[in-house]
């Protein structure tokens, strides 16, 4: 079965309907919560956006 693990500010936001969805289904998943003050560095990375939900097999 895949792991998740979710990448998203420390807040609601777009990644809160995964949140609930994992929840209500029973599946477990990681929430790597970023702070605002974290941003700059994920900002100068090669990632597009923060939103991020990562899959591993």
């Amino acid at each position: 079965m895949p792991s998740y693990t979710l990448y998203y500010f420390n807040g609601r936001g777009r990644a809160e309907v995964l949140r609930m969805l994992f929840s209500a289904a029973g599946v477990q998943f990681q929430d790597k919560r970023i702070e605002f003050s974290e941003w700059s560095h994920y900002k100068s990375s090669k990632c597009i956006s923060v939103y991020i939900l990562q899959l591993f097999k």
